[in-house]
């Protein structure tokens, strides 16, 4: 077949359209006519997931005469066809790399990485948000797009769930050929575009277009059809139900109600949907609106009330779920497409208030490099627009960036490693990482020491890999020789956090037990306590405490020994202006095992508590003691506790002896020291419990 002439311009200008082909019905053609149309040596847009063109790449590669095709692809689904095909009549490029959760058969995989190992199977490494540009400064050349649209409605067809980039690629072809469907959700936004647009246009529905009784093509696919190998590797159950769970439980917490999300194209994003139903409220602006957002929508949690940009209003680029999903999205107002540029632009995302974003990594490195898209010389996936939506939340008033990774790979590796391997791209780098999550904790990062950092990823690390880790970051000087790491070496308990709210000003502190990572803010509490307090605590005039001293407190073994820190205001609450942290240590409460040379194995830990000068009165002594109490009911053989405290430091004894705690005291030399019976004290509890349940 001899190919049609095509128009040498890159803008389309259909003002001069030759007046054959002017009509709709006479753009009119059949599968078998689609190589006829496109030239070879064409550079040929296709359209993502379930906009993928079926039936146009059936009829390119079935032809004989088809020769040097490149097809740009986003992110196609269901059946490609091309990829099986010898690499004289295709090559490919595209935005996301060679990852087996693409394709369909483990067959198209082979195929592809073959040709990508040849040179003729190209990925791109460049954010979604930038490929504009990459077209109208010429870098990136198409002269046809394929597109999936709806039938027709007053000189209009609908792009349906494949925004994306779609119009700039129909803006820069020379020749646009469009499959219309019937199937195809008619979406609002800026979906719409003009008949006249179109050259040629082919029927793909299986009653309105058979050839010889066979069908071309059926509905739009669902998630699992378009990607059968991805699903397969989810009922493989390399990584747990537990874990996952674990991990979505972890960023919930830096998910208020009324934030806007944008979420990540990696499937491990979605550990975070069962526990979105604990909020309210939220707002969605985000490159993909799949089967979990729409669930949430139907449910009300996702309602956008609260934004102040699009108000109302979901705004994504592409969509693919289950027929419900395409039937809800079918002419439904309160969802907006629009173009990946608006989607992941960062000066947009910038002004959404409180906006979320999640993106998954690969691997992370104790500086807090970041890396989304490929370890050592292998990619995965896909850059996207991940770093242009990193740094928009980071400049969103209230927003926050959020890194999640699994603490271990699927091959039993740590996923937090001292530097990444070599040859790994880095996606997001050091200094705009804020929030990095595992199943195992949080880690803030943004504006921390390189010391201060390893200590936060280590304790988020797999307990596997602490140690290694550990011993890994003093060799290379990023940590002290003397820092011990007890705390590395056993659970952090979680479970011992709360809020409390103080008993005089009412206000809300958060409670928890010390970290590694809080030396600094122990330093800073030491300089904010007056000299009369610095010597009812210990016992000496001291004008700083040194590093060691420091170590000692903050990285204790959660085994034997604890300490809770009080802060203000809670981590969750965040500057207005900034949206940055601005917690302080206000308070410290703890026990440690006696520490003297030669002291008995079984000697009673220490307790003491201290409260900065300014917030004394608020009842926080109280209060430390008797949470501290209560937890030493969770340790085995833990009966006991010691106090030293100077006979004129008159708070501290009567927070002691009003506990209600039975104990015992001697004086001497100006020093009272009280033990105290914990065994007789939980009894003593039980008994009430006993006589209140009679």
């Amino acid at each position: 077949m001899t190919p049609v002439s095509v128009h040498t311009t890159t803008n389309r200008n259909h003002n001069h359209k030759d007046s054959a082909i002017s009509h709709w019905a006479d753009k009119e053609i059949v599968a078998d006519d689609v190589p006829s149309k496109i030239p070879n040596g064409s550079s040929i847009y296709i359209g993502s997931c379930a906009s993928t063109p079926e039936s146009v790449l059936m009829a390119l590669t079935e032809s004989s005469h088809t020769r040097d095709l490149q097809i740009i692809q986003m992110l196609p689904g269901g059946n490609l066809p091309h990829l099986n095909e010898s690499i004289d009549k295709f090559r490919t490029s595209s935005f996301f790399s060679m990852s087996k959760t693409v394709y369909k058969s483990k067959e198209e995989l082979q195929t592809f990485m073959s040709a990508a190992h040849e040179g003729l199977a190209d990925y791109r490494p460049m954010s979604l948000s930038s490929v504009p540009r990459l077209l109208e400064e010429n870098i990136l050349q198409v002269d046809v797009c394929v597109i999936k649209v709806t039938k027709p409605h007053k000189g209009f067809v609908s792009l349906g769930m494949g925004v994306e980039h779609t119009m700039s690629f129909i803006r820069h072809a020379k020749i646009v050929i469009a499959e219309v469907t019937r199937h195809m959700p008619w979406t609002e936004g800026h979906s719409k575009l003009r008949l006249e647009q179109i050259d040629w246009w082919l029927c793909i529905d299986n009653d309105d277009n058979q050839e010889d009784g066979k069908e071309t093509t059926l509905s739009l696919k669902t998630t699992q059809e378009l990607w059968p190998a991805y699903f397969d590797i989810l009922r493989s159950k390399k990584v747990s139900d537990g874990v996952l769970h674990n991990l979505g439980e972890q960023v919930i917490q830096l998910i208020p109600d009324g934030a806007t999300l944008k979420i990540g194209w990696n499937p491990l994003c979605s550990c975070v949907y069962p526990f979105m139903y604990q909020r309210k409220d939220m707002g969605l602006h985000t490159d993909l609106f799949q089967e979990e957002l729409f669930k949430l929508q139907k449910a009300g949690v996702i309602n956008n009330s609260k934004k102040n940009v699009d108000r109302g209003y979901t705004v994504v680029s592409q969509a693919h779920g289950s027929a419900e999903l395409y039937e809800f999205l079918d002419r439904n107002p309160a969802i907006e497409f629009q173009p990946t540029s608006y989607i992941s632009d960062p000066q947009i995302l910038a002004k959404i208030e409180n906006l979320v974003v999640l993106e998954a990594a690969l691997k992370v490195d104790l500086t807090g490099q970041v890396a989304t898209d490929s370890i050592a010389h292998k990619f995965y996936g896909g850059v996207w627009s991940t770093d242009h939506s990193i740094r928009g939340a980071s400049f969103s008033p209230g927003g926050k960036p959020i890194i999640m990774l699994l603490s271990k790979s699927s091959q039993g590796r740590s996923n937090i490693l001292l530097e990444l391997p070599l040859g790994s791209g880095v996606t997001i780098t050091r200094m705009d990482v804020e929030y990095v999550v595992t199943e195992y904790g949080i880690a803030y990062l943004y504006g921390k020491s390189i010391r201060e950092r390893c200590l936060a990823l280590i304790e988020i690390a797999h307990p596997d890999f602490r140690g290694i880790l550990l011993e890994q970051a003093k060799q290379f000087k990023y940590l002290s020789d003397s820092q011990m790491g007890k705390s590395f070496l056993c659970h952090y308990p979680a479970h011992f956090e709360c809020l409390h709210t103080t008993r005089k000003t009412h206000r809300e502190v958060f409670v928890r037990p010390i970290k590694a990572v809080d030396e600094d803010l122990l330093r800073q509490f030491f300089h904010k306590l007056s000299n009369h307090s610095v010597y009812l605590r210990y016992f000496r005039k001291m004008e700083s405490l040194p590093q060691r001293i420091l170590q000692k407190y903050s990285d204790v073994d959660y085994s034997s020994d604890m300490a809770l820190v009080v802060l203000h205001p809670p981590p969750s609450v965040r500057s207005s202006r900034t949206g940055s942290f601005s917690s302080e240590l206000v308070a410290i409460g703890q026990w440690i095992a006696d520490p003297r040379p030669g002291a008995p194995v079984k000697a009673p830990p220490e307790i003491a508590f201290q409260v900065r000068d300014d917030w004394q009165g608020e009842g926080l002594g109280k209060y430390l003691f008797r949470r501290l109490v209560e937890l030493s009911q969770t340790f085995e053989d833990l009966t006991r506790f010691k106090a030293d405290v100077l006979a004129d430091n008159r708070g501290m004894r009567h927070v002691f002896e009003s506990s209600g705690v039975p104990f015992r005291k001697h004086t001497e030399f100006g020093v009272v020291t009280y033990t105290f019976y914990l065994d007789q004290y939980q009894q003593q509890q039980q008994q009430e419990q006993t006589s209140m349940e009679e």
